[in-house]
């Protein structure tokens, strides 16, 4: 997806360190006020990454321009084969 369109991601401290990733321990660290504490301050950082581009024409040209240039001498090259569809 971020390859069609520009995306953003938002990392927040929402398990202890040295839990491996994928796991039920995560799972259940995830369930803690503290993981849901993290989870809104991702929120709203992306929220207002999101609002900032709405209400400034500028950055929004500059972020553009910026994926436009890191993407395209790499055009998206989807991974399942043509021949490939869904079942009906």
């Amino acid at each position: 997806m971020s390859w069609i369109t520009p995306t953003a991601q938002c990392w927040a401290p929402a398990w202890a360190i040295g839990t491996a990733p994928h796991t039920s321990q995560v799972v259940a660290q995830g369930k803690s006020p503290a993981a849901h504490k993290a989870f809104a301050h991702a929120a709203k950082s992306l929220a207002a990454t999101g609002l900032d581009l709405i209400l400034d024409a500028d950055l929004l040209a500059r972020a553009k321009a910026e994926w436009r240039e890191k993407t395209k001498d790499k055009p998206y090259q989807c991974p399942i084969p043509s021949h490939i569809g869904p079942k009906l």
